[in-house]
């Protein structure tokens, strides 16, 4: 886009023309987002496309026009002219481009880098306050810097962004000389031949450095689209070395250098507008700079890109976006190797490994690279014989697989042969560490492609995103990190974590099986929607059968993957003191073995699904699944044994209570034997026996004293969440007032035990446990909350206030940001338990939400006999085993769909007054 100034005109009617004509143009640029933006789902393919990093060009056009113009217009006047041997100020400077502005490319609202450098900075004052005041009467936000070419040359040397300046500049007016005699000091000095590893090397540090800010994965929730791993700054710096290397750094020109082969320069191409799209529109959305894609924008950008509405369009939308972060991440690393030059004399040691590999400088090499369109699995060889040896693979060797990997005909070759396929399966069971640049087999495999060109169904899954704060890692590296996990237990590298797994790894004796289900768990999720455990197994059919596996494991891995996710919700949703539900959940593993492979597979697709999702609490229930289930596959009945060992372990635990008085200690001795008789088993069984005493030290205290309640802090077993153990007489609603008072001292319930106990004078005592953490400060600020529940507690209790108005004072201080949707669902089980209705609720995660929905259960005249808490993000997956008033199940029918439809609208109605939406 350019605009005509009359060249007539004075130098003040000059410079409103410009003024005009830029604000027309931005105007013009503004519309083109508009006409995306304002209805959504509606623009065309042209106009989204233009949206993208040609709408940055067409700005930087605009610009173009302005300064140089601004440029002559502004210039110093002189009546009759200067004369041959007389020069003015402004022939002795050069006006310049620098930062995205000298690439040519400038986003919607980001700030324009300029510089000027003079011969003469201090007499270059003049140049640019007759340029800068107009260009800010304009509202164009500028950055500049006046130099010299000696202090820009100098401070280059130390300074990374005075360095990169060098490589941006893009001559726009004045004297081009200086800019020309600015390059030519930059090419013989700092980017000469000799100098170019420690600037490239200063270059990965930047990056580093820049990836610990703004986060190190390429696979954030909300990732800055400029300055996080796989954003346009990751581009910046491969362009910067590829024009140090080979004085050029678009693409197109590095195809022609060599340094990019077509396919490569194409995929950039793509990557790279699909970030500026996003980055346009965060511009636009936010009328300024804004480059960080937050949960709200991810909705607001998949509409306005033709994605639609909803989750769906989100993680389609995202999808693209990790793709295309991860092609640049992989060109930045690409690039910064292949723009190294190799400046030592050494000789090097060579020695041929046989099977067309060499070893090359301490690295695994191909002999003839073209080799692998002949013997495709000879990439696969490599592979083998680098994580024999402990070595690391020469780059040129791993830039010529990924080269291969992503030639149809390579890869259809590879599948079809035996030695490939036995060579993929060996890697994948691989528990050795290496020195593979990517760490493991299958991640340095998936990095270069032959994932992919093996398994071809895996692709679908690569990239692809959950729209929640639960799932952090696209399906691709999630499956890949689970297959690492699996590695990392078999080592025992993890022994102090998971000592349980570790010990169960390593006596897997069909390593295969396990790995295969482990890699292949959510490949069922390529098509999205539900079901993917089903899709899932009828996939891994065929591809475990293509790589080799014999029947019976393709079977069993299959199986596996079909049933992958229930060991996780039988743990954290079920009762795993009742007999029934562990009898059940024996029924759908085949036999011990297939105990302990599922195990391991939950444990690893668990702890890898966030960096959070492998809660103590989590581990301890899964732990205690399996140790029941296998006890009762082999046979054993051992509970009558636990229960002996856990009252004679508590009682000894009581005895070394601290007490003054020895007639205290005497009357809570005969009082633990009353409180250890009369708690259910489950209680028992699931706590240990210094736990014990300090909860029946806490009832004791309450039943003496006559309180309504008692509350202490008693040591936890689990590092996450302090413990709280609440003694008090038991009545109808108990839970929704003692969770009210926990809510309204911002306190956070992650995990509920409920029990009650019936005392030596016919008193109902409830003894509930809560684990809970303070919403601002942890474990640390709970203590702090202690006098406060106290007093809200009392107050609930003894009818002072009601409980919904606890709850209202603290939701009304309480904004949360905006986060992805969770769908509110209530479910009723009268299968799963032989005494108990099962409510699994699953909603949003809230302030005050347990005693919301315990509220809720006892208006509609259930109690509550079991609660399970549990939370996965913003997402809560609460269960409740639960009787009717005169302690029979729910009735199937009316009364059941009353029950869901009731808790469903109070949940809704909790969502609309506290301002959440999805």
């Amino acid at each position: 886009m350019s605009f005509v100034v009359g060249v007539h005109a004075g130098p003040s009617s000059a410079v409103a023309e410009l003024r005009a004509a830029y604000a027309e143009g931005r105007a013009a640029l503004d519309e083109q987002v508009t006409r995306v933006v304002a209805v959504p789902g509606e623009a065309s393919a042209e106009a989204i496309a233009q949206v993208g990093i040609a709408l940055g060009r067409e700005r930087a056009r605009l610009v173009d026009d302005l300064l140089v113009r601004l440029f002559s217009a502004t210039r110093e006047p002189r009546e009759g002219g200067w004369g041959a041997s007389e020069r003015s100020i402004w022939d002795e400077v050069a006006l310049a481009a620098v930062g995205s502005y000298g690439r040519g490319a400038v986003a919607l609202r980001s700030d324009l880098d300029l510089r000027i450098i003079a011969r003469d900075v201090q007499e270059a004052a003049t140049v640019v306050e007759s340029l800068l005041y107009p260009l800010w009467d304009m509202g164009v936000s500028v950055g500049h810097q006046v130099v010299s070419i000696e202090d820009l040359i100098a401070s280059a040397r130390d300074d990374l962004p005075s360095a990169t300046t060098l490589l941006d500049w893009r001559h726009l007016a004045g004297d081009r000389d200086l800019s020309e005699s600015l390059w030519q000091r930059a090419v013989t000095g700092l980017l000469a031949h000799s100098e170019l590893p420690l600037f490239i090397e200063r270059l990965r540090q930047e990056v580093e450095q820049r990836h610990a800010r703004f986060g190190g994965s390429v696979y954030l929730l909300e990732p800055d689209v400029k300055n996080g791993a796989g954003g346009l700054r990751d581009l910046d710096i491969a362009r910067w070395a590829s024009k140090a290397r080979w004085g050029a750094g678009e693409v197109e020109a590095l195809v022609r250098f060599g340094a990019l082969v077509t396919r490569e320069a194409a995929e950039i191409r793509a990557a790279e507008d699909t970030l500026w799209r996003l980055r346009n529109l965060l511009h636009a959305g936010a009328n300024r700079r804004n480059d960080r894609l937050t949960f709200d924008k991810q909705e607001a950008c998949a509409a306005a890109l033709g994605y639609g509405a909803g989750d769906e369009a989100v993680e389609r939308m995202m999808s693209d976006y990790y793709r295309s972060a991860r092609t640049i991440s992989r060109t930045l690393e690409m690039l910064l190797t292949r723009a190294t030059p190799t400046l030592t004399r050494r000789r090097r040691h060579e020695e041929d490994l046989g099977g067309g590999l060499r070893l090359f400088d301490g690295c695994v090499a191909l002999a003839n690279p073209p080799d692998l369109r002949t013997d495709p699995a000879l990439a696969l060889r490599a592979f083998s014989v680098a994580v024999e040896r402990g070595l690391p693979l020469l780059g040129p060797t791993r830039e010529a697989i990924a080269r291969a990997s992503a030639e149809p005909a390579f890869c259809a070759a590879l599948r079809e042969s035996a030695e490939a396929a036995q060579r993929f399966l060996a890697l994948l069971v691989t528990c050795k560490e290496t020195q593979l640049k990517s760490g493991s087999p299958i991640r340095e495999m998936h990095e270069l492609g032959l994932l992919l060109a093996m398994i071809p169904e895996f692709s679908p899954v690569v990239g692809r995103v959950h729209h929640d704060v639960y799932h952090v890692y696209t399906v691709d590296v999630h499956s890949v990190a689970a297959v690492d996990r699996l590695a990392e237990v078999t080592r025992g590298d993890l022994a102090a974590e998971f000592g349980l797994p570790c010990r169960l790894a390593a006596e897997v004796s069909r390593p295969e099986v396990l790995f295969a289900a482990t890699l292949l768990h959510d490949v069922g999720k390529a098509i999205g929607g539900t079901e993917h455990s089903q899709r899932g197994a009828e996939m891994a059919q065929g591809i475990l059968a293509r790589l080799g596996l014999p029947p019976q494991d393709v079977a069993e891995a299959c199986h596996l993957i079909l049933k992958h996710l229930v060991m996780y919700h039988v743990a954290t949703r079920r009762d795993l003191d009742d007999p029934a539900a562990i009898a059940e959940f024996c029924r759908e593993v085949n036999g011990r073995e297939g105990l302990r492979n599922l195990y391991l597979l939950t444990v690893a697709d668990l702890s890898t699904t966030s960096p959070t999702s492998m809660t103590s609490w989590k581990a301890r229930m899964l732990d205690e699944l399996y140790l029941a289930a296998d006890a009762s596959l082999a046979g054993q009945v051992v509970d009558d044994e636990r229960l002996d060992r856990a009252v004679a372990e508590a009682t000894r635990a009581v005895a070394s209570v601290p007490l003054a008085e020895e007639a205290e200690r005497a009357e809570l001795h005969a009082f633990t034997r009353d409180y250890l008789a009369s708690m259910p088993e489950r209680y028992l069984l699931s706590n240990g026996a210094p736990a014990i005493a300090a909860h029946a030290t806490v009832a004791w205290e309450q039943e003496r004293s006559q309180a309504l309640a008692r509350v202490a802090l008693v040591p936890s077993r689990h590092p996450e969440a302090a413990e709280l153990c609440v003694a008090a007489w038991d009545r109808p609603g108990l839970l929704a007032a003692l969770t009210a008072a926990i809510a309204a001292s911002r306190l956070v319930v992650h995990a509920a035990q409920i029990h009650s106990r019936t005392t030596g004078a016919g008193q109902i005592q409830a003894v509930d446990l809560f684990w809970v953490r303070d919403r601002g400060d942890g474990v640390e600020g709970v203590a702090r909350s202690i006098p406060k529940l106290v007093r809200d507690m009392h107050a609930v209790l003894s009818g002072e206030v009601e409980g919904a108005a606890l709850v209202q004072q603290r939701a009304a201080s309480f904004r949360e940001r905006k986060s992805p949707r969770v769908r509110t669902q209530v479910k009723v089980d009268n299968r799963a338990s032989p005494r108990h209705s099962v409510l699994e609720i699953f909603t949003r995660d809230r302030p005050g939400l347990l005693f919301t929905i315990s509220d809720a259960l006892y208006q509609v005249g259930l109690s509550i006999a079991v609660a399970k808490i549990n939370t996965e993000g913003t997402r809560v997956a609460d269960v409740f085993y639960v009787n009717e008033a005169g302690g029979e199940k729910i009735a199937p029918g009316r009364r059941t769909a009353e029950i869901r439809e009731r808790i469903e609208a109070v949940l809704r109605e909790t969502e609309r007054e506290e301002g959440i939406v999805g």
